[in-house]
């Protein structure tokens, strides 16, 4: 098996994983609470994270600036994100939570013309426009069938939290990436972010009246475990040798798929129930992403030319 078809597996794999991992925050977050989920989930991850690096690169030092962009990644897209994330699917459905993050590529897109005037064509801007309207459409429309009228609560304002701040990383990553190998990157920020979290953890607990008590069930560790040391560790090594191998352009092709993966998840692990609202809602996410994602045959022919 030639090296670029097995990247290709794994990146099927690794969005696999992701589709499944929405699945399972959602389970996991009946047994902790927000904060704790993560600093257990990051910090089993930042373990893994941080014994691969140690044995491809040794220890790495890395400059003051450098630590500055890296705890950035660790606050936005990870401190954050899993906090937010794990908050915001206790009171919505994973499908529905899988389609407001697969907004992620059209979100980071409009970001980038803003921060750094990357062109935003036509075309990107009606991916922009239906991507938007297939959400609103999944998520009014459940909310019309249950309570007879239009609701966005708070648990799908906190998946939107989460989509942005995951968005805000990847601006970090983009500049650290440029001085720093990504391993690195994403092992140190991993740990920066455990310790963050176990911080904030421990203070919710001390101002807490509740009695600290961790679950007995070990299926319920063995879920935290999977989603740490694979869908969080390996899927990151694995992502991250998919942009080496492919490029990151048809690397980030692969994310498109989670949405609809978690909503398959979701309807057989959890009996989430499925409409025609979620098939007309994924469905037109998804023509979204394409579009807003492809490159034009002008654009195409640039990138020919410059290569």
């Amino acid at each position: 098996m030639n090296e670029e078809r097995k990247a290709r597996l794994l990146l099927l794999f690794v969005v696999i994983l992701w589709g499944l991992n929405v699945v399972m925050v959602k389970y996991l977050s009946a047994y902790f609470n927000p904060t704790m989920l993560g600093a257990w989930r990051i910090g089993a991850a930042a373990v893994l994270l941080t014994a691969l690096v140690w044995k491809q690169y040794g220890f790495v030092k890395i400059s003051w600036r450098e630590w500055g962009t890296i705890t950035g990644i660790a606050v936005s897209g990870i401190f954050l994100h899993q906090i937010t994330l794990s908050a915001g699917v206790k009171t919505t459905e994973a499908s529905t939570a899988s389609l407001i993050l697969g907004l992620n590529p059209l979100v980071t897109m409009v970001l980038a013309y803003f921060l750094f005037r990357e062109p935003l064509t036509v075309r990107k801007v009606g991916g922009v426009l239906l991507g938007f309207c297939g959400v609103f459409l999944v998520v009014f429309g459940n909310s019309w069938e249950q309570s007879a009228g239009l609701h966005f609560g708070v648990g799908e304002w906190l998946i939107v939290v989460a989509m942005l701040t995951y968005v805000i990383s990847g601006m970090f990553i983009k500049k650290a990436t440029q001085t720093v190998p990504v391993m690195v990157v994403t092992a140190y920020s991993h740990i920066i972010a455990t310790l963050l979290l176990v911080i904030a953890a421990t203070g919710q607990q001390l101002v807490s009246d509740a009695p600290f008590t961790l679950s007995s069930d070990w299926f319920v560790w063995g879920v935290l475990l999977f989603s740490a040391f694979f869908a969080t560790g390996y899927g990151s090594v694995w992502w991250n040798s998919g942009i080496r191998i492919i490029g990151a352009g048809r690397t980030a092709m692969y994310i498109n798929g989670m949405p609809m993966l978690s909503l398959i998840f979701s309807v057989l692990l959890l009996g989430e129930s499925i409409t025609w609202i979620h098939i007309f809602g994924f469905s037109t996410v998804f023509v979204a992403i394409l579009l807003g994602t492809s490159k034009s045959k002008a654009e195409r022919q640039l990138l020919n030319q410059s290569v």
